[in-house]
C-alpha cells in the first residue's frame, strides 16, 4: 500500500515534478494520474509510471471541459490500477473532484489528500460563480483526509474564516528542494558590483504585471544606480505581453529560463537584492502566498525586498533577511536604492546568513509529509 495515485493538472509543471520526486525519494511508488498542457514544446515523457488523461490548451475552456469528459473514461479503464493505490494525492480542486470520481469506480478507499497552493481570484469574489466554486471546493475539502497548503497565510485568510476548514493541515513551504547538491553558502562578502550599480534578481514565474511594470519604471528611473537580471518564464495573463513589457531598457536584462536547482548557485550570487514583490492579486492571493523565490535567495544570503502587509514581508521581517516595501512601492524602492550604502547591504547581508538552513531547504518538511502520509495510508490516527 504504499503506492500513491498522484492526480495533476500538467505533468511538466514544476511543481509537480517537484512533489513526486520527493515523493519517490521518500521510497513512495507513484501512478501519475496526469494531463498534458501544450505549451508550444514536446511532451518530455514523465520520470515515473503515468496514465495520461489527455491534452489541455490554454484558454480553450470548451476543449478543456471534453478533455475531462474523456478521462473518465480513461479512469474507468484504468480502474485497477487505481485501486491498487494505498493513497491518492491531488493538485488542486477540479484534478481532486476527478480523483474521488475515480476512486469511486475503481472501489477503493484511499485517503485523499488535497493540495492546494494559490487561492485565485475568482475563489474569493462575491459573485454567483464564485459562491459555486467555494461550494464545490468545500465539498472536496470534506472528502479530504489532508489538506496541504503553502503559507500560513492561506489558513489564516481563507481556509479558516472563507471555508470553515476544520480538518487537518500540512503546511508545505515552497523551501528548496532537492538541496542536498546546493552547495552551503556562510554569506556575500560584498556587492556584486560594488554597489555601483546595485544588482537585484528577479526570478521564477512571470505572472505580475505591476512588477514588470515596476521593474521597468525604476530601470528608466535610475540608470546607472540599479541593474535588474531576470529570470524565468512568463506565466498566466502577462505570457502573451511579456516581449513589450520587458521592451529593452539599459539596466533590465532577461537571462532567460534556468535549471533548478543547479543554475541557483550562480544566479543569486550574483545579485545584491531579491525581488519578492507579487501583486497579481492584492489583498488577496498575493497577499497570502509565500513564493519559492524566498527561499532561494535566503539559501544563498541573498537580502530580499517584499512588500510591507504581506505574508512575504512578514517571513523577511521576522527572519531578518530583507525588508518590507511600503506603498507607494516605486517611490519607496526609488528611495530605498538611492540611499542604499554598502554598510547597510553587508549589515542584511550578515543578518541574512543567520537565517537557519531548515528554513530554507526542504528535506526535512518532506520527511514530515511522508510520515503524515504513511500514517493516512495504513489507518493509524
Amino acid at each position: 500500500m504504499n503506492r500513491i495515485a498522484f492526480f495533476a493538472h500538467e505533468r511538466g509543471d514544476a511543481r509537480v515534478v517537484k512533489r513526486i520526486s520527493a515523493l519517490r525519494d521518500q521510497g513512495w511508488g507513484v501512478v501519475g494520474f496526469t494531463f498534458h498542457r501544450d505549451r508550444g514544446k514536446p511532451d518530455a515523457p514523465p520520470a515515473w509510471e503515468d496514465v495520461d488523461l489527455g491534452t489541455t490548451y490554454n484558454r480553450r475552456y470548451v476543449q478543456r471541459l471534453f478533455t475531462l469528459g474523456k478521462s473518465l473514461l480513461t479512469l474507468w479503464r484504468e480502474r485497477d490500477r487505481l485501486g491498487e493505490c494505498g493513497l491518492i494525492y491531488a493538485i488542486n480542486t477540479d484534478n481532486a473532484a476527478l480523483a474521488l470520481c475515480g476512486r469511486f469506480l475503481s472501489g477503493s478507499r484511499a485517503p485523499l489528500v488535497l493540495e492546494l497552493a494559490d487561492i485565485q481570484p475568482a475563489m474569493t469574489g462575491s459573485g454567483v460563480v464564485s459562491k459555486m466554486m467555494r461550494a464545490v471546493e468545500r465539498w472536496v475539502l470534506r472528502r479530504s483526509a489532508l489538506l496541504v497548503t503553502t503559507s500560513p497565510g492561506f489558513v489564516r485568510h481563507y481556509f479558516g474564516p472563507v471555508q470553515g476548514f476544520t480538518g487537518e493541515i500540512f503546511l508545505l513551504e515552497n523551501k528548496v528542494y532537492p538541496s542536498a547538491g546546493v552547495p552551503v553558502v556562510a554569506g556575500k562578502e560584498r556587492p556584486a558590483r560594488g554597489g555601483a550599480p546595485w544588482v537585484v534578481g528577479y526570478s521564477g514565474a512571470f505572472r505580475c504585471r505591476r512588477s514588470m511594470e515596476l521593474v521597468r519604471a525604476l530601470a528608466e528611473r535610475l540608470r546607472g544606480k540599479v541593474h535588474f537580471v531576470l529570470r524565468g518564464y512568463a506565466s498566466g495573463t502577462i505570457a502573451e505581453d511579456f516581449t513589450e513589457l520587458l521592451g529593452e531598457v539599459p539596466g533590465m536584462v532577461f537571462g532567460g529560463p534556468y535549471a533548478y536547482p543547479d543554475d541557483l548557485p550562480g544566479m543569486y550570487g550574483a545579485v545584491d537584492f531579491n525581488w519578492c514583490f507579487d501583486e497579481s492579486d492584492p489583498g488577496g492571493n498575493s497577499a497570502w502566498l509565500l513564493p519559492n523565490r524566498i527561499y532561494e535567495g535566503g539559501l544563498f544570503r541573498t537580502p530580499a525586498l517584499a512588500a510591507a502587509g504581506t505574508e512575504t514581508g512578514r517571513w523577511v521581517a521576522e527572519n531578518g533577511c530583507g525588508w518590507e516595501i511600503p506603498e507607494p512601492l516605486e517611490e519607496s524602492l526609488a528611495d530605498f536604492f538611492t540611499t542604499m550604502t554598502e554598510e547597510k547591504w553587508r549589515a542584511a547581508a550578515a543578518r541574512c546568513a543567520e537565517v537557519p538552513d531548515d528554513l530554507l531547504r526542504g528535506e526535512g518538511d518532506y520527511d514530515d509529509l511522508s510520515s503524515a502520509l504513511v500514517r493516512l495510508s495504513t489507518g493509524h490516527p
